[in-house]
């Protein structure tokens, strides 16, 4: 079993001193338990509904069909098959809460203490492992953090090609000043590289640095756009419509979106044709 990543949000500290983790099959597990991640996927051996192409999904929280909708569903249909080919098998499972302890990450049935994650996965057996954290999270948030989680999976899967296409787009966007970013953290990527200019190792690591934030968020964007409508944001810290559309476009040909999908309004699509 590999450990690939995490997405983290919550409070700095971590104090597992005074936990006790247990290991017990979920059909058995109460408030209060924590099960380290490991041994949580390891031992999901019961029945996985299907979703969008193959890939499949666990829930150890209670969901109405809504939720499991917009949570994991509609989220996994709208990324595109390539993408999915380049992932290879995947497997979701929906828990309460995610906490960060020294001892590792762990599902945890109550709210733990500190730090805690949005997701983590792990590979196992062949397959990805992506586990999301539940509770206190509103059931649109969790379905952006499914494909955020699916971005960072597939980011050190693109090609040289790919990732250079990604590479002079921003480096266009770069001489001409443009300002902003595709979020906050992107946002202050693009600053720490701004700000390094004249150090040239630290200037191109920089640009390693903010180039996979921005591409990572970019994708997730992407795909977000593809599972609903959404409203673009407007200010100093954000991109200008024309490059958020310029990069839409350059990864709607690296990863078409799948049949009946559309990234732009159809009536705009028209307007240009």
């Amino acid at each position: 079993m590999d450990w690939r990543g995490a997405r983290k949000s919550g409070t700095i500290n971590c104090r597992p001193d005074s936990v006790k983790i247990l290991l017990m099959p979920t059909s058995q597990a109460t408030a209060g338990q924590i099960i380290p991640v490991q041994e949580y996927v390891r031992e999901q051996a019961g029945v996985f509904s299907r979703l969008a192409q193959g890939w499949e999904l666990h829930s150890a929280v209670l969901l109405t069909p809504a939720e499991e909708r917009t949570m994991v569903r509609e989220p996994a249909q709208a990324v595109p098959q390539k993408i999915t080919e380049r992932l290879g098998p995947l497997r979701v499972l929906v828990v309460p809460y995610i906490g960060c302890f020294k001892s590792g990450d762990a599902v945890c049935f109550s709210k733990p203490e500190g730090e805690t994650h949005t997701a983590v996965w792990v590979e196992s057996e062949g397959r990805t492992c992506l586990v999301l954290a539940s509770k206190e999270v509103d059931a649109h948030d969790t379905g952006f953090e499914f494909l955020a989680s699916v971005a960072q999976l597939l980011v050190p899967k693109l090609n040289p090609g790919e990732v250079h296409s990604y590479s002079e787009l921003l480096m266009k966007e770069l001489s001409r000043k443009v300002p902003g970013e595709i979020d906050q953290e992107a946002f202050e990527a693009k600053q720490k590289h701004q700000r390094s200019a004249g150090q040239h190792s630290s200037h191109q690591n920089r640009f390693s640095v903010y180039r996979e934030v921005s591409l990572v968020s970019t994708l997730a964007e992407y795909m977000h756009g593809l599972w609903h409508d959404v409203q673009v944001r407007v200010g100093p810290e954000h991109l200008p419509v024309r490059e958020l559309r310029n990069r839409m476009i350059l990864l709607s040909q690296l990863f078409p979106p799948n049949p009946g999908y559309s990234l732009f309004a159809r009536e705009l699509e028209k307007q240009e044709e």
